[in-house]
């Protein structure tokens, strides 16, 4: 672990200042909302404001960072939240701090996307498992701080709301002056809630509950705490206890995640956890049983997340763990944006233990959730399933779906076995099937690169971020990733599974100089992931690189593709696939012959202007 401090601490510097100011504004407006008079439920509705801002930021910010860049996405949200921060002191109304913090969410998910893309980008392929749990601590580590820095000031002042803001600002210093380079950046399509339900019902169930939890333990518990008279220094112990506990308990229980049924021990911890709410419920303890209290629902509900997300990828190819990732984020995001409102309702209800019902309702219905579904299927063999990987709840798909590959068994290959190289596929693509091959459709090749290159596919991330730098390795990665599937998968979903992880090696490809440095008619793959992309922008960029670099018919057939994304904002022709409802427009196009017919000129599209 020194070793990865020492080679990232720029990185892990300011992403701990990152945390420190994160977690100290959640804390502090629980309590300054107390001083403001602000009522329990209209503090839940500011609440749930950062959860509602993160979620959309994960939908939109990876879109942003392919536009503009990751130096100016993470200045301009740093930026932004310094600001914010200022303001709520400014601005001491409840829907003010909403809108404020819907902001904020949306901010702090962008810079952690960022952070995360630098902090992966300067690992290597030996210590990224490391640095992502030296990541998951040092965020852990930054909640816990901030809960201390809450009592060198006065909360009805403007001092600790400046000194977070600062923070952040700082933070900008060590992570934009550090010499790692900006990364590629792929964006990560969440798998439908269908699929990823059909996969893992409990993984879907008990990643919305524990959103929930979440909600109440990171957003309520300030609240809660100045609902029932506690001062600065209780509320903020309090808060620290949640996250230490739960830093502590994540290896205890990794360790037996990766040798028991871990739906026996999500079931079991749930239900300690249900057991604690009750004991506080019943009891009605002092502050030391609730920072007892406290740690240990933390110590709970941190593993237990990690548990769950584990648990759903055991039942996901290795293709799908990214985007399988990303819909439980989504899910986990709804649980906590609605958590805060039901905290509060039930609160209103009983009075201060409805924060302590609401927890432990979820709890004992995620316990009583896993003992059912252990009735329904088979626990897949310890042997066979991934390995346990600490996860925070502040953390975005990217560093979720890394932390889990990298914890993961690594790959073995004994000397003599064979070993997939650059080399291999373009020989293959560029000289074994060649451009006439490219563009039939044979079940003949589909079968030959099936039995050939799934695995290298389903390795492709790890594959082609070994490739990368050269010209042949990323024409390799990008055949691997925007041809292959399409063979592989013919007619399924997965023929486009790793098509935005093609968008993001092309565009660091062609930045490199990659492309040009490619003869035709090989060059032509440099500019197709653009080109398959059903994004206006990127069908835009295939134009332009086809009409400056490689003209000819292959720009007719990107014209047509950016004329069909233009008139309909997808491809008709991959909705069976993605099982898309056609439009009646769509359907016309569809029984008149689909590309084939505006091809050969059969069909003519209307594009708006």
């Amino acid at each position: 672990m020194l070793t990865v401090v020492r080679s990232s601490w720029p990185l892990l510097l300011g992403i701990m200042l990152l945390m420190v100011g994160n977690g100290m504004q959640g804390t502090l407006l629980g309590v300054r909302g107390g001083i403001e008079g602000i009522p329990t439920g209209l503090m839940a509705l500011v609440m749930a404001g950062y959860f509602g801002g993160f979620v959309v930021g994960s939908r939109t910010v990876p879109g942003l960072i392919q536009r503009v860049g990751h130096v100016r996405v993470f200045a301009a949200l740093a930026s932004m939240i310094s600001a914010v921060l200022v303001l709520y002191a400014a601005m001491p109304h409840w829907l003010a701090w909403a809108l404020l913090r819907f902001l904020i969410g949306f901010c702090f998910c962008g810079v952690y996307i960022v952070a995360e893309s630098w902090l992966n980008a300067g690992a290597t392929n030996e210590n990224r498992g490391l640095t992502m749990s030296t990541y998951m601590i040092v965020q852990m580590l930054g909640l816990v701080s901030a809960q201390f820095l809450m009592n060198f000031g006065d909360p009805g002042g403007w001092v600790l709301f400046v000194i977070p803001s600062v923070l952040v600002s700082v933070a900008f210093t060590p992570m934009l002056l550090a010499t790692t380079p900006a990364p590629r950046f792929e964006t990560i399509a969440p798998m439908s809630i269908r699929r990823l339900f059909r996969a893992s019902p409990l993984g879907c169930v008990g990643i919305f509950l524990m959103g929930g939890v979440f909600a109440a333990l990171q957003g309520m518990s300030p609240v809660w705490g100045s609902v029932i008279g506690m001062n600065v220094r209780d509320v903020s112990a309090f808060v620290a206890a949640i996250w230490l506990g739960g830093l502590i308990c994540q290896y205890p229980i990794g360790w037996a995640s990766d040798r028991t049924d871990r739906r026996v021990l999500i079931m079991t911890m749930a239900l300690f956890g249900a057991a604690i709410t009750v004991a506080v419920f019943a009891f009605q303890t002092g502050i030391w049983g609730y920072l007892l209290a406290a740690a240990l629902l933390g110590g709970v509900a941190n593993p237990t997340y990690s548990l769950l997300i584990a648990y759903t990828n055991d039942f996901l190819d290795a293709s799908d763990m990214a985007a399988g990732s990303a819909g439980l984020l989504l899910i986990n995001g709804a649980g906590s944006f609605f958590g805060p409102i039901v905290t509060a309702w039930l609160m209103a209800a009983m009075g201060p233990d409805g924060f302590w019902a609401y927890m432990g309702v979820l709890l004992l219905a995620l316990s009583g959730y896993a003992a059912w579904r252990m009735t329904r299927r088979a626990s897949p063999q310890v042997a066979d399933t991934g390995a346990f990987a600490m996860l925070s709840p502040a953390a975005t798909t990217l560093a979720v779906e890394t932390a889990l590959s990298e914890a993961g068994e690594p790959t073995i290959h004994p000397e003599g076995e064979f070993r997939m190289t650059p080399d291999d596929i373009n020989r293959f693509w560029l000289e074994d099937v060649g451009p006439k091959g490219w563009y039939e459709q044979s079940d003949g090749l589909d079968e030959q690169v099936r039995a050939r290159f799934q695995s290298a596919w389903q390795d492709a991330r790890q594959l082609t971020r070994e490739w990368a730098g050269t010209p042949e390795g990323t024409l390799a990665s990008l055949i691997l990733t925007d041809q292959f599937p399409r063979n592989i998968f013919r007619g399924d979903s997965r023929s486009f599974a790793t098509d935005p992880l093609a968008v993001s090696i092309a565009g660091a490809a062609i930045e490199a100089g990659h492309d040009l440095q490619t003869p035709e008619p090989a060059r032509q793959f440099y500019y197709m992931p653009f080109e398959h992309a059903e994004d206006l922008a990127l069908q835009d960029r295939a134009v332009a690189l086809f009409s400056e670099r490689m003209p000819g018919e292959n720009l007719l057939h990107a014209q047509m593709h950016r004329d069909t994304i233009a008139r309909f904002g997808r491809f008709p022709w991959r909705n069976t696939a993605l099982g898309r409802e056609s439009t009646p427009e769509e359907q016309e196009l569809l029984d008149a012959g689909g590309y084939g017919a505006l091809v050969s000129g059969k069909v003519k599209l209307a594009v708006p202007e």
